[in-house]
């Protein structure tokens, strides 16, 4: 196996220690040959040296693009994924820079759930409200890539077709980084391996999550607004939201809109920050003891 590991490398300036964690949790348990294959466009230029010098990482000439959000994720990662596949790479992983494995072997096991028809392992966010492969950690053959080029978003035509109308009823998802891959794979009639949640202490339900006992997410590192739209406690508040848009004027709507800040008008991403670092202390203040704790509840 050659294993092509692509990271998105946007981390925020107070991040190294979760970047140096993520690195060092990969070297300890990653022993296949591997390459980490990064773009660094908006990397702090301190990172970017630390990345340069990683014996396993290769920093590659992505031309910078104006999108933002999952939109640029995607295209960073479009383009690290045709410069693995032409460097010969047999097998692809695509994870987050707060993403990692926690236990030594995970390359392998997850090569091994992949078939002729069963041909992606990766995480599912929300096994009711987002049923789509998640880029946090997405796992494939060279060879699928070849045969169906299934790419990360998708465009508007698909997203208007038919048969993407279908998928979308059938399996509840967010529309971001790995809806393509999973739409590729329904209108070929394959299958993938979703790796669940597996905490043993809950924790928070989307920060600091472990899937298949093999791989940690911290969740949203990569970005200031923790919102996660599509999630448990937004569409709750948006049906209350609704209700109220469909009562009130525009005029009074405009008012509400201009007085009201986001923490009131949007519980859910205040309460989602608090949690996020609570998460993020937690792992950075002892990672070995915290991630032992997420996986067996044991101190």
């Amino acid at each position: 196996m050659k294993l092509g590991i692509l990271v998105v490398y946007l981390v925020n300036e107070n991040d190294e220690k979760l970047l140096d964690l993520h690195l060092n949790q990969i070297e300890k348990h990653t022993k296949v040959p591997y390459t980490i294959y990064g773009s660094v466009n908006r990397l702090y230029p301190t990172f970017k040296e630390k990345l340069k010098h990683h014996p396993h990482v290769k920093i590659c000439d992505c031309h910078t693009t104006d999108l933002r959000s999952h939109e640029e994720h995607s295209f960073y990662l479009e383009k690290l994924l045709r410069i693995a596949i032409e460097d010969g790479m047999s097998h692809i992983a695509v994870l987050h820079v707060d993403s990692f494995p926690v236990r030594t072997g995970w390359a392998e096991e997850l090569a091994g759930k992949l078939t002729d028809t069963c041909v992606m392992a990766s995480i599912v966010r929300d096994e009711q409200f987002d049923k789509k492969p998640v880029t946090a950690c997405m796992f494939f053959h060279r060879d699928f890539y070849l045969k169906y080029h299934p790419t990360f978003l998708l465009s508007h035509k698909e997203l208007d077709s038919a048969d993407y109308k279908k998928y979308q009823k059938k399996h509840k998802h967010i529309i971001e980084s790995g809806v393509g891959f999973g739409f590729r794979i329904y209108s070929a009639g394959l299958s993938w391996h979703k790796m669940l949640r597996s905490n043993k202490n809950e924790g928070h339900y989307y920060f600091s999550s472990i899937y298949d006992d093999s791989i940690f997410h911290l969740g949203a590192a990569a970005h200031d607004d923790r919102g996660f739209p599509g999630n448990r406690d937004y569409i709750a508040i948006k049906k209350i939201i609704k209700i109220f848009r469909k009562l009130l004027p525009q005029s009074i709507k405009n008012i509400f809109r201009a007085l009201i800040p986001d923490c009131i008008a949007y519980p859910e991403k205040t309460l989602h920050q608090t949690a996020f670092h609570n998460e993020r202390m937690k792992l950075l203040n002892n990672p070995e003891s915290y991630l032992i704790f997420l996986r067996t509840n044991e101190k």
